[in-house]
């Protein structure tokens, strides 16, 4: 029981590590988002939000 613990928790910090440390191999390590348009932004009224469309959650049975 002492020994499957200690395996599962070295399992774990070297899963932990596997995830946390970037990849070596690639020359960019975080990827670009896209540019945001700040002059596309518009801002709703409260009118305007109450006429957009609705959309209904798929039901359970499908």
């Amino acid at each position: 029981m002492k020994r499957t613990t200690i395996l599962l928790i070295l399992l774990n910090i070297i899963i932990f590590a596997y995830f946390q440390w970037p990849d070596a191999t690639s020359s960019n390590a975080h990827q670009v988002l896209p540019e945001l348009h700040p002059e596309k932004v518009q801002l709703l009224s409260d009118q305007q939000v109450q006429e957009l469309p609705t959309v209904s959650a798929p039901s359970a049975s499908e």
